[in-house]
């Protein structure tokens, strides 16, 4: 191949290493913002809820710790946003190894007449949950109070605005991420708020 043949292979070749270099970079930035961060400040209810052990649970004064808390909202027949949020909560667990009550991670059932202790316990156990990640249901009287004082619909479980709450320890107000978020960025934001102590 003659060496005018070769410079304009070369041009292409740098050209479509542009482009390409450009749409990774695009497909990453796109990526990084498919979630909202908002922060908000909510009135936990008092109402007792029940944990996967059956064991009762005053809900101000669990949440009341001087833990990081991550809560979602969750229900075991979700095929949706629930078992991708699962696994990051799981994959955010095992980062905390060994010390996996450093946080506490709280599931809370949106179904509460279907997720009784006992489904519970098995779905936790499907995501190997550890120590320090509690899954609780109650009556729907007391789940729906806890939904609206977090801000939460039963639609969000349907669509990607199922939000995860984060707070800091000592801290009054929450952070809450809408959206899709992938685990990396979920631990780097844990991590911002664990560092709060």
């Amino acid at each position: 191949m003659s060496e005018r043949a070769i410079m304009p292979l070369a041009k292409k070749i740098t050209l479509l290493g542009l482009i390409v270099l450009a749409i990774t970079l695009l497909m990453i930035n796109h990526d990084n913002h498919r979630y909202k961060r908002s922060i908000e400040s909510y009135s936990i209810p008092d109402v007792t809820l029940i944990n996967q052990d059956g064991q009762q649970v005053q809900l101000i004064e669990y949440l009341n710790t001087d833990k990081p808390v991550i809560l979602q909202f969750i229900y075991t027949a979700c095929t949706t946003v629930c078992p991708g949020m699962m696994v990051k909560f799981t994959n955010l667990q095992r980062r905390m190894e060994p010390d996996t009550e450093q946080a506490l991670m709280v599931s809370i059932s949106i179904d509460p007449e279907n997720d009784t202790p006992e489904v519970l316990t098995g779905y936790s156990k499907s995501y190997q949950a550890q120590p320090g990640w509690d899954f609780l249901t109650g009556s729907p009287e007391d789940i729906h109070t806890v939904m609206s004082a977090f801000n939460t619909q039963p639609t969000d479980m349907s669509t990607l605005d199922s939000p995860v709450l984060l707070r800091a320890p000592g801290e009054d107000h929450w952070l809450r991420l809408a959206g899709e978020i992938n685990s990396r960025t979920f631990w780097e934001e844990y991590q911002k708020i664990s560092q709060k102590k």
